[in-house]
């Protein structure tokens, strides 16, 4: 195995896989962080994961949280040993805004278009929402994710690819939305290496993924 440095992105199967029904786990919860310290990810039975500082959490349908099953399998899952290379403080943000700031010219050398990057947000949110839990006001929370290239779509997911996690650590879900309206810093950091796990067995051979 490959060791692992900063910002390096280990990710099981991909997501065209995952929506077309592929959830054949092959690591476990108690794997995750050999690879990383912050991730996301989806277990077998369609619940979500997020880890955040080498604790994982299960985000179950409804939205509740719960401490992530050691043994519990994924058959999707995306983590890395996230050190932020890059700051930006800015009076507000929202999530059409992410994309814009990190693709931005005005960030020079850490501009990010084509290079899939993880990224971390903690604010007190004016509003967010999720797949599990429908739209929420004013929590306080933490946003981890990643920002994927077009090209990569396909592979790891749509454009901003991330879930949520209260202060709390009782509710989170798969971000479709949030506005935050006051200043916050944006941490994130381009990957270097990118390390995909090719699930073993029939049930991956008979995924239908070519476009043809």
């Amino acid at each position: 195995m490959v060791g692992s440095i900063p910002n390096d992105i280990f990710q099981f199967s991909t997501f065209a896989a995952l929506t077309e029904g592929f959830n054949t786990g092959q690591p476990r919860t108690a794997d995750l962080t050999s690879h990383g310290t912050d991730g996301i990810g989806v277990y077998e039975d369609g619940t979500f994961m997020i880890l955040l500082d080498q604790s994982a959490y299960q985000i179950r349908k409804d939205g509740t949280v719960v401490p992530g099953p050691q043994n519990a399998r994924l058959p999707f899952a995306m983590v890395t040993i996230y050190q932020s290379t890059a700051r930006v403080k800015i009076p507000s943000l929202s999530f059409e805004g992410l994309d814009d700031i990190i693709s931005s010219s005005e960030l020079g050398p850490a501009r990010s278009i084509n290079t899939l990057t993880p990224f971390k947000l903690t604010a007190m949110f004016k509003s967010i929402a999720t797949e599990q839990s429908g739209s929420q006001t004013d929590i306080m929370g933490t946003i981890f994710g990643f920002v994927v290239p077009k090209w990569m779509r396909d592979i790891s997911g749509p454009r901003v690819h991330a879930h949520f996690l209260d202060e709390d650590d009782t509710k989170g879900g798969q971000v479709t939305d949030f506005e935050i309206a006051e200043e916050v810093t944006l941490t994130f950091a381009k990957c270097g290496r990118f390390h995909l796990g090719f699930p073993q067995g029939p049930e991956w051979e008979d995924v239908k993924l070519s476009r043809e």
